[in-house]
């Protein structure tokens, strides 16, 4: 193994309180909203104003040459500096280039074009039944230290999983693996369980990252649950040439060696994850053109852009999550578990309203349970979907709430059965946040309507305990569950999937303790169907029919996150115009970014 990565102090300027995130995008937010405006707006537009900045010599803030070296901050706060193990609690930063340029995975999925590229593998197939998984692997690839990457590591990978449930990803695998073989060095052999047409997911790069695929020859030698890892021997085109704890700095080094040179050359010669300093000293740093992706806000962003030229802010990709209201639909909830209840609360959401106005940067509402990709377009179906329109009517909420025997009295309260309606929201986001605005503008709206509601806050450890044990009426939330098919969505609403209140559900995934037949079993059927088969098109169009008829998670408008960059020194970033890969510099497909970025030629 090769000597330690160097771990050395700061040869720079030491980063002005690096734990200070005082004007976080949630917080500018906040404060706009507590001051109308002018407070936070007028501290952006001081942060921003200082045209003449720009001109400035632009000092690198890494031991490296400013225009050899892509600079990114992140907002998170980095922690480890000397541990690259993905499969213990707090054994790796992933997102400090770790799992974006260091690690690679077996496929690649570009969610803005659809696009699957084969990378360390080269393509899977299935039995007739779906029992049994092949998987190629691409004999290009090698490690970092030289050795060829092999059917061997991919065995050794899930069987040190098999035989360790203690180590994180265990669970993707126990309940659904017979047996892992290598009948050859390039080729690896799932026998499964049962029947499983979206097994090879689990080697699929689609939000953040996959299963990541260890070096046999290294970790066969370490106990997995305390092996730091390092330095790190992974396949990636760039290696750790040092991390700095003081100033919160990963530095990664160009590898010469990298095995897939002739498709994938980056230009950088090295690039640096740390994390952000405050707010101001981040802006100052960009205008100096210090930064090449900052993790400063829109507002900020925005502000800026009027005096200096070079920034770039992409507002087109969509986060796969759109925002979403979640409702307790055990039956012991009484109203809350009628679809009847699902649909009024829906009339109750003003989508237009909340996507233009109260998310970060305007989004559009949410029609669909996921994300307005064109490579989703294959699952919508307009003709179910003109069934249901997702409008705001009050009025409908009112019939609605009357149907159900939930009538107003002379005061405008209702009750059911003899009990006043009364409904707590709850909710990660503190006041100020999008998610919490989503929520009190919710609890207005049943409140004008006679039910009684409220918005709590809770800590996000609680509100997952609460969720996952069924102890809550009403959550914001999201729907993430579509990333790959619909089918990956609807599972999570299968009866079998979820426990009695004062249990925990969270096994199973069925939290919102949904059960409703129709919607269950077409969830079954899709488990077992392929979703490629076009004769399945069908079953797909049908279960989306019955989620729109019980609607347990409610979608509101489409996650939007801005992306910033400065093109002083590197161009060809993906921009709304040419969003050709997933921007988001913490997941695993900005190795494609890195990798088609060019330098200016700014000295």
């Amino acid at each position: 193994m090769s000597e330690q990565p160097y771990v050395e102090q700061p040869h720079t300027e030491q980063l002005d309180n690096p734990v200070e995130l005082s004007m976080s995008r949630r917080q500018v937010l906040q404060l706009m909203l507590l001051t109308g405006g002018s407070l936070a707006l007028g501290n952006v537009l001081a942060a921003c104003s200082d045209s003449s900045s720009q001109k400035q010599q632009s000092q690198s803030l890494s031991p490296t040459p400013r225009n050899q070296t892509v600079i990114i901050d992140q907002s998170p706060q980095f922690a480890v500096f000397d541990s690259f193990n993905p499969f213990i609690p707090n054994g790796q930063e992933y997102e400090t280039g770790f799992g974006q340029i260091c690690k690679e995975f077996l496929f690649y999925f570009n969610m803005v074009s659809g696009e699957i590229k084969p990378w360390l593998a080269t393509g899977w197939k299935y039995n007739s039944n779906h029992t049994q998984l092949t998987l190629s692997l691409n004999p290009k690839v090698h490690w970092n230290d030289g050795t060829a990457f092999t059917s061997k590591d991919v065995v050794f990978t899930i069987q040190m999983l098999l035989g360790n449930t203690a180590l994180i990803g265990s669970s993707n695998y126990t309940p659904y693996v017979q047996k892992v073989s290598a009948p050859d060095d390039h080729t690896v052999v799932f026998d499964l369980k049962s029947s499983n047409p979206r097994f090879h997911y689990n080697f699929i790069c689609g939000i953040v990252g996959s299963q990541e695929i260890v070096p046999e020859h290294i970790w066969s030698k370490q106990n997995p649950m305390s092996f730091k890892g390092s330095p790190p021997v992974w396949t990636g085109p760039y290696k750790i040439d040092r991390t700095i704890p003081s100033q919160f700095m990963y530095v990664w080094k160009k590898d010469p060696n990298y095995w897939n040179k002739d498709e994938l050359d980056p230009k950088p010669e090295y690039v640096v994850y740390r994390t952000a300093p405050s707010v101001d000293s981040e802006v100052e740093q960009f205008k100096r053109a210090q930064v090449d992706v900052p993790a400063f806000d829109y507002q900020h962003a925005v502000a800026l852009k009027s005096s200096y030229s070079n920034i770039i802010i992409e507002t087109k990709f969509r986060d796969p999550c759109p925002r979403a209201i979640g409702i307790n639909s055990d039956p012991s909830k009484g109203l809350l578990a009628d679809p009847r209840m699902h649909w009024a609360i829906s009339y109750l959401i003003d989508r237009k309203t909340l996507g233009s106005t109260v998310w970060f940067v305007p989004t559009p509402p949410a029609q669909y349970p996921w994300a307005d990709y064109p490579a989703n377009d294959k699952w919508s179906d307009p003709a179910v979907a003109s069934k249901y329109p997702l409008t705001y009517d009050p009025q409908k909420a009112k019939d609605l709430l009357d149907q159900m025997g939930a009538r107003a009295d002379s005061s405008g309260k209702r009750s059911y059965k003899g009990q006043p309606l009364q409904y707590e929201i709850m909710t990660t986001a503190k006041v100020g946040d999008p998610e919490y605005i989503n929520g009190q503008k919710l609890a207005d709206g049943l409140n004008s309507v006679g039910v009684g509601a409220t918005i709590r806050f809770y800590e996000s450890s609680v509100w997952t305990n609460k969720l996952n044990n069924g102890q809550f009426d009403i959550t914001t939330w999201w729907l993430c569950g579509n990333v790959f098919d619909p089918g990956q969505l609807y599972t999570g609403f299968e009866t079998s999937r979820t426990k009695p209140i004062n249990q925990d559900a969270s096994t199973g995934g069925n939290v919102l303790r949904s059960q409703y037949k129709d919607l269950s079993d077409l969830a079954v059927k899709l488990d077992n169907a392929d979703p490629s088969a076009s004769e399945n098109k069908q079953l797909f169009s049908q279960a989306l029919d019955a989620y729109y008829r019980e609607m347990p998670l409610i979608p509101l408008y489409q996650t939007t996150y801005p992306t910033i960059f400065n093109n002083s020194y590197w161009t060809n970033w993906p921009t709304d115009d040419n969003l050709y890969q997933v921007p988001s510099n913490w997941w695993g497909q900005f190795l494609f970014v890195i990798g088609s970025i060019k330098p200016t030629g700014k000295a």
